[in-house]
């Protein structure tokens, strides 16, 4: 993939397809034959598929906000177009595999995943979640850090130094761990659906199928266009999906909403990667 950092000015769309709106903003566009995404923030992002360019108009190279809406959006969705599935969860890794955590928002994703890499797990994503389909399925890195509110960066004790604040949020910062160094696809372990609640006295795994893995999957799946027509997006979403969840095992992990019980989620998910 060739990519271009350009100043002049940005392309304008033919065609608008879909407009995501909340913190990004982000809207897909036709520019010709080129897809073409842009935000609220800063960048306007053309990627030329047969050529495989991408080029970004930004108006401040030295900004964060460009390249927060390119590596948490435009990549992972650049991904798709090339036969990654994504989906929209944290990745770890920690020797020898990875994993995915899945969850609606508000899971404790973001929570679990800095607890995680504070503990000297690789942070893959926090938000997105690259894919393959390949046997085994394999896990991508897909970008550094994890998206973290005071009130849980304080609770972790995590290093204010290793802390940037996030464009578009007030007292959201993104936590660097240092031990994101992946830059290779590892084996992807385990799907975990977490579910964080008061309810649950302690940690608690079950095993689940692979057809309610898959079920509770797609429910997570990134779009890349969602005004498809034909849905063949979904389609094709659905059978690689399918594919991994055959070959990977699916787990539900049920643990208190306490700070004080992720040494032991940790653990259990440790566990997991040994299967």
């Amino acid at each position: 993939m060739a990519l271009s950092l350009e100043s002049g000015p940005a392309p304008a769309p033919d065609r608008m397809l879909f407009h995501w709106g909340a913190r990004y903003g982000l809207t897909l566009g036709k520019h010709g034959d080129d897809w073409l995404f842009a935000s609220s923030f800063d960048g306007v992002f053309l990627i030329n598929e047969a050529q495989h360019s991408l080029r970004c108009f930004v108006t401040d190279p030295a900004g964060l906000a460009w390249q927060d809406v390119l590596v948490r959006r435009v990549l992972p969705r650049l991904a798709m177009l090339f036969g990654a599935a994504t989906l929209h969860g944290a990745a770890m890794a920690k020797a020898p595999g990875g994993l995915v955590l899945l969850g609606q928002s508000g899971a404790g994703k973001s929570t679990l995943s800095a607890a995680l890499g504070h503990a000297g797990w690789d942070i893959l994503s926090d938000d997105i979640s690259i894919m393959s389909n390949m046997s085994p399925p394999m896990l991508a890195p897909a970008t550094t850090g994890v998206c973290v509110w005071a009130d849980s960066r304080e609770a972790l004790d995590l290093p204010i130094a290793q802390c940037v604040p996030m464009p578009g949020y007030e007292g959201k910062v993104r936590y660097v761990s240092g031990h994101d160094v992946a830059t290779e696809t590892v084996p992807l372990r385990a799907i975990v659906f977490i579910d964080r609640s008061e309810r649950h006295a302690a940690p608690q795994l079950q095993p689940l199928s692979p057809a309610r893995g898959l079920s509770q999957a797609m429910r997570q799946r990134i779009r890349f266009n969602p005004a498809d027509a034909h849905d063949r997006e979904t389609r094709r979403t659905f059978d690689q999906l399918s594919a991994i969840v055959r070959a990977t095992p699916c787990w539900q992990l049920s643990y208190p909403a306490r700070y004080d019980a992720l040494p032991q989620v940790a653990e259990a998910l440790e566990g997991l990667l040994e299967r």
